[in-house]
């Protein structure tokens, strides 16, 4: 359990603090703008802006239109003034970016590894990419101010700990502990689940910023949920929570890697086609298909080959009605549909919508309206930037 730290006048400064630079992080601003937001009087906000020009967090860009009066000077958070390492583990290779602290990527590599690979080998790779990245830089090591790690899994935020990953076969590993040991002590390291970073970039960026609560849900190679109640990242009780995959679609069903059968991810993503597939292929002695990945599926389908199509058909019925099921279960605002899958989706998303259509709140002409993400694939890494950045600047009243 989370400690409040015991109220005091450095308490105090500190919240003002992170109620300023958080306004003045989201849009450009005066301090006249910002003690209305913030309801802190101007001689606080005053003091505080101050400092922060002082030491570079913010800057002067510029007059406010005339209204009569003195024209005030606007406010801009400085992005540049450090950097963030952004690193998404995938069951077969790192994603690792170096952000400024908007997420805006400055640079991105791609590195492969194997399936299976141990633990101390995929840190070392982080450690290595991680650190060309951060030399080649301007700011150097020096301006290195947070790492951001996204996986997959059941994650321990606090902890920083990676309990467990069917995925990648992982389990107990105490991730932030092994890269801390590469990085300088006080570089904060922040883990989460890959599916909450990426919702975190459709909230602060994509189609989550008009909405108070919604789903997204993405799919691809597998299926993943992130939940956002008044426009914050629902995590359950210890972390676990948006394991819509592991939800249970066909009673004894095909065999999960998580140990249970049946569940929807072996029926609405990539793993649906490799079951599936190999099971009617002897009907189909023309198929192109030799193997079933995603993208593989999707372009024969394209080219007319009819297994996939009828792969595609029998997912997006699986898809539909777990989305569906989400909808009668949270009734959220919205649902964004993310993920490598939609690159494809003009080839199954429209039978998916209609059955999602079909819920219990359509019976009252209640609309949950299902989108597509309009970010690009790079959102993943944008996101697991913003959590670490978010985290450098929330409001401090916890202990730690």
């Amino acid at each position: 359990m989370q400690v409040i730290r015991i109220g005091n006048k450095e308490l105090i400064k500190e919240i003002n603090r992170s109620k300023v630079i958080n306004l003045v992080r989201d849009r450009t601003m005066s301090r006249v703008e910002i003690s209305k937001l913030s309801n802190l009087g101007m001689s606080t906000v005053t003091y505080i802006v101050d400092e922060f020009l002082k030491d570079g967090l913010v800057k002067e860009v510029g007059e406010s239109k005339s209204t009569g009066g003195r024209r005030a000077k606007l406010l801009e958070f400085n992005n540049d003034i450090g950097t963030i390492i952004s690193v998404k583990i995938e069951e077969e290779r790192l994603l690792v970016a170096l952000t400024n602290l908007s997420g805006g990527i400055l640079q991105q590599r791609k590195v492969n590894f194997e399936k299976n690979s141990k633990p101390q080998y995929v840190v070392n790779l982080i450690e290595n990419v991680s650190k060309e990245l951060i030399v080649s830089h301007p700011t150097g090591e020096k301006g290195l101010m947070g790492i951001g790690i996204s996986s997959s899994g059941l994650i321990n935020r606090k902890e920083g700990e990676i309990i467990r990953s069917s995925l990648l076969g992982w389990e107990q590993v105490p991730i932030t502990k092994m890269l801390k040991e590469k990085f300088k002590k006080d570089i904060p390291i922040f883990v989460d689940k890959n599916i909450n970073a990426l919702t975190l970039a459709e909230l602060r960026l994509g189609e989550g910023k008009s909405t108070n609560n919604f789903i997204c849900v993405s799919v691809g190679a597998g299926l993943g949920l992130s939940t956002v109640i008044n426009n914050r990242v629902y995590h359950g009780g210890f972390g676990g929570a948006g394991e819509f995959g592991h939800t249970t679609i066909e009673v004894e069903g095909y065999q999960c890697h998580c140990g249970q059968k049946g569940c929807l991810e072996m029926y609405a993503s990539e793993f649906y086609f490799k079951h599936r597939g190999m099971e009617i292929m002897d009907e189909y002695p023309n198929t192109s298909l030799k193997t079933f990945y995603f993208e593989e599926v999707c372009k024969a389908a394209k080219g007319g080959d009819q297994l996939a199509k009828r792969l595609l058909d029998e997912m997006s019925k699986y898809l539909g009605s777990g989305i569906r099921n989400l909808i009668n279960t949270l009734n959220p605002e919205k649902v964004i549909v993310v993920g490598e899958g939609m690159e494809y989706k003009d080839l199954f998303m429209e039978e998916v919508i209609n059955i999602c259509n079909r819920n219990f709140f359509s019976k009252s002409a209640l609309n949950t309206p299902i989108v597509i993400s309009e970010l690009k694939n790079n959102a993943w890494l944008v996101g697991t930037a913003l959590m670490a950045i978010d985290h450098l600047f929330k409001e401090p009243i916890y202990e730690d």
